[in-house]
Parts: structure tokens; sequence; C-alpha cells
């Protein structure tokens, strides 16, 4: 199929609002339309398309066919779905039926992504309905997923667009102990934890000594040496039980990221890596104690509460 992806022209901004409704995903069973009165009613969905063209960022291009519009992918920074902040702009996207499966919204996407990358944003969002079959384009396209969006029925995902600092992401050694105690007690103090002791040296002879014979595994990510981001599992072993018949357990800790690299995904990549690690040396559970802060995250990656969690301070 021939097509053009260009940058929108004025008269061609109303089209937006057809697009958001063609945007909208509609499930396996769903039977007749979605009517376009949703689009005016929900203040979210109104964001992405009132006043287009009178906001600094508000960028469009669209992909034409014969002569025809018949798609369109748009950034804005106003509170529709997927705002992270006023500084990253969030994605729209919309193709015709006819014409998705073409290749168009891929060509779109990565016209908006190295336009805004020209122009020195750090970053881009959206939000994706978590059934939606487009998830795999937008991960295709450098995003990834952070955690749950507006609803717990979404995503909320985020391409990282300034690679003026590559990340490093590797497994700790004992070498590495001192910058992951200073990470391990900058999350306690976040958290509301009063420093009534001193933990670091406790701390560094712990992960010296776990780091070492591999009882204690850890993740980080560096950006020009400098550990932006942290994870940790601690491999146990318990009397089995029918819920865990190795009686391997994976106790999480130390997930804990900078302030300003937080939102990029790095968090989510870390905890999948080492709940790997622990799925490889047989363990048949995996348990943390989240703050409320990280619940979105490890529910993404399929964590469930478990009620009869108790615990006896001595």
């Amino acid at each position: 199929m021939e097509y053009e992806v260009r940058n929108i022209r004025q008269g061609e901004w109303p089209l937006l609002e057809d697009f958001l409704h063609e945007a909208i995903f509609v499930p396996e069973g769903f039977e007749g339309e979605v009517p376009r009165s949703v689009i005016y009613d929900d203040p979210k969905c109104r964001a992405a398309f009132e006043g287009f063209g009178s906001r600094p960022d508000d960028r469009a291009v669209v992909a034409e066919v014969d002569g025809n519009v018949v798609g369109a992918c748009w950034v804005r920074t106003t509170d529709e779905y997927g705002h992270i902040d006023d500084e990253t702009p969030s994605f729209s996207i919309s193709l015709y039926k006819p014409y998705r499966g073409h290749d168009l919204g891929t060509a779109m996407m990565k016209t908006m992504l190295d336009d805004l990358r020209d122009a020195g944003y750090a970053r881009a969002s959206l939000s994706v309905q978590k059934e939606n079959p487009a998830l795999r384009l937008y991960e295709r396209m450098g995003f990834r997923i952070v955690g749950d969006g507006f609803d717990e029925t979404e995503w909320l995902m985020v391409c990282r667009l300034d690679h003026a600092t590559a990340l490093q992401v590797r497994r700790l050694g004992p070498s590495d102990a001192p910058g992951l105690v200073e990470m391990r007690v900058a999350q306690l103090l976040e958290e509301g934890a009063r420093e009534s002791v001193d933990l670091r040296p406790a701390l560094s002879d712990y992960y010296a000594r776990h780091l070492a014979d591999g009882t204690f595994v850890s993740r980080a990510a560096l950006a020009e040496g400098r550990m932006v981001a942290s994870s940790g599992i601690s491999i146990v072993e318990k009397p089995p039980y029918f819920g865990c018949p190795t009686g391997r357990i994976g106790l999480v800790s130390g997930m804990y990221t900078l302030p300003t690299w937080r939102r990029q995904g790095i968090a989510r990549d870390l905890l999948c890596r080492v709940v790997d690690e622990a799925r490889a040396q047989g363990c048949g559970a995996v348990h943390i104690t989240a703050s409320d802060a990280g619940v979105p995250l490890y529910r993404s990656v399929g964590f469930v509460h478990n009620d009869n969690f108790l615990q006896l301070s001595l």
C-alpha cells in the first residue's frame, strides 16, 4: 500500500475527534457501536483534542492514502489518558479499520518519536487497554510498561527518548555492596522509617556474604557507573507445602529507583529479572512486602495480595 506520513494541516485538526472515537478499544465479544458521545462526556477524552493547536506541545502527523487522511498520531501534555506530567507528551494514535495491519501505525509513531527526540523531549507516554493487541506495537517502538494507567484495566507505558546517558543493567557482586547499602537506606527512609540505628554495617555484612554465596541475587541499573535503580531477591528454604512443593521461596527486597529515573520501566525490568532468577533456582513462589507506591508495579507482573501474612516483631 502506498502512503505518505506528513505533518497535519490546520484545516485537518477537527479530524482528531474522528480518530479519537475510532481509537476506542472494543473488546472481543462486544456487539454494537460505541456512541460518539463517549469522547465528549469524558473529560480525559476531550483533553486529547479540545483546543488542539493552542499549546506549544501539540504535535500531530497523519497518514495519507490516495489523497485521503486515513490515520493520525498526535501528542499533547494535557490531562488525558496516559498523562504523566506537563513535560511529557502523551500519545494518541488511530487508523481507520481498512488501513490497519499495513505498517501505517508504525510509520506514524516512528515519525512522531523522531520529531520529539529532535525537539529535546526526554520521554513520551501513553495508555493502552491491557487486552489491546496494539500493546505489542508500542513495545516494538520502545515503550515499556511502568504500571497501571487510569485504572487497573489499562497499562501506563513510557518511552525514553533521551539516550545521552545509556543505562547498563548487570548482576551485582560483593564489591557492589557499598552502593547497594546506600540504595537500601534511601529506600527505607523514603518509606517513612526512622533511622534509630546505623544499619550500614549490618547491611554491608549481609550483602557481602550473600552476594558471594548466591543466596541473595541483585540486579541494578547504572548510568555512567552510578547506581540509579536496584533490586534483590533472597533465596530461602522452608518445609515444602502444597502451594510450593520445592520449599524454595524468593523474598524480594531492595526495589528502589532514584526519583529522577522513575516511571521509565526500569523497576519493572529489574523486578522481572530477579523473578526469573528465582524461577531458575527452582523457587515455587516469590514473596514481597510492598509499599503502597509499589503495589501497582508488583500487580502488573502478577503478584496478588495474601491476607494471611502476619508478623511478630521480636
